[in-house]
């Protein structure tokens, strides 16, 4: 729906990009707004923009005036995993601070959460989005809903039972129920760990994986992909700096997921990235720490490019894709403006911003 910048409140999702006589948008579609955010269109007398039903908690968001009322069966049906997800987020948001005061963990309560969002069965586009969803001071619990979903999905992918894929999107989800324990707030640091917080902050697989030890109702294979989340194919992970022999399938599966949603996502002290480019650091950059057989399956997972896709570039080219090259599919090439062809495996600096 269409509403007045004057009535908009932190927390409202943007549901198209913001444009000011510019080629690429002041502020992009499925930000979620802040203070800052709104002063800056109140600044560029931007009068009003095109926003999500929900915020980002999950409610329903009644602006005191709109200027376009949408078809509500139709949005609620065309986001039906998001408002699955962000309702999830609260939910996991509640367990998590029982968690902090010293409550345990019951199994039940947490399939109460991850079921019903699994089920909606989410598309690429919807995998594609997740990122945009969450704020800089509840990332811990978008990014453990988030990590759940990817896992799950991939595990369907990858040919996983039902059980199995279960499993798996538990053990996503409770990776990190471990930063409950630490001593200090890790979640209201605004600037990089010190090395005594980051050490500290490396014991958070074995504290879930005591969380959980005890609990029926999570496999042996869901408890070792808590456990075993951060380590790597090379034996440089953490806590056990185990290698790719001995580590489970969940855990190979897990730590993609991990690494893909915290690099797409906004931290207090790091911007968010564009899964494309994110991708591509997969595949370089972690090579040799993950396991590359997983990480074929998620890019295949994940990449929606296909000829004819229209694409905005970080450069703010917007063009069409007309080939893509099978050995570097996050670089298509793309006809852009004046039927001009943009090869972005000449150009390494850019990269994928959106695609339409």
């Amino acid at each position: 729906m269409k509403v007045k910048t004057e009535y908009l409140v932190p927390g409202v999702i943007l549901s198209d990009d913001v444009y000011i006589r510019t080629t690429s948008p002041i502020i992009k579609k499925k930000t979620v707004l802040s203070d800052e955010h709104i002063n800056i269109l109140k600044k560029f007398l931007v009068s009003d923009v095109l926003v999500e039903l929900k915020l980002v908690d999950g409610t329903a968001y009644k602006p005191q005036d709109t200027l376009k009322e949408e078809n509500l069966d139709k949005i609620d049906k065309k986001n039906n995993f998001i408002d699955q997800f962000l309702f999830a987020v609260q939910q996991y948001k509640k367990l998590f601070t029982h968690w902090q005061g010293g409550a345990k963990v019951d199994a039940y309560t947490v399939r109460k959460i991850f079921l019903p969002l699994y089920e909606t069965n989410p598309s690429k586009e919807d995998l594609l989005q997740l990122h945009h969803y969450g704020t800089k001071n509840d990332y811990i619990y978008f990014h453990s809903l988030a990590v759940s979903i990817l896992s799950s999905s991939l595990g369907k992918k990858i040919g996983l039972s039902n059980g199995e894929i279960i499993q798996l999107g538990l053990s996503g989800l409770l990776a990190d129920c471990g930063m409950a324990k630490l001593a200090f707030n890790v979640f209201e640091k605004k600037a990089p760990l010190s090395i005594d917080e980051y050490e500290e902050v490396k014991n958070h697989p074995l504290l879930s994986y005591k969380m959980l030890e005890d609990v029926p109702g999570f496999s042996k294979g869901a408890l070792l992909g808590v456990i075993q989340h951060h380590e790597r194919e090379n034996g440089s992970g953490y806590p056990m700096k185990i290698k790719g022999k001995k580590m489970h399938l969940f855990a190979k599966i897990i730590i993609i997921c991990d690494i893909y949603h915290a690099m797409t996502s906004e931290r207090h002290y790091r911007a968010k990235q564009s899964p494309y480019k994110v991708i591509e650091s997969l595949k370089k950059d972690q090579f040799g720490k993950i396991d590359h057989i997983v990480l074929s399956s998620f890019i295949n997972m994940m990449l929606n490019l296909t000829i004819g896709k229209k694409v905005r570039l970080n450069n703010g080219l917007v063009g069409e894709v007309i080939f893509i090259n099978e050995n570097e599919p996050t670089r298509p090439m793309i006809n852009v403006e004046n039927d001009k062809m943009f090869n972005l495996t000449s150009h390494p600096e850019v990269f994928i911003e959106e695609v339409f």
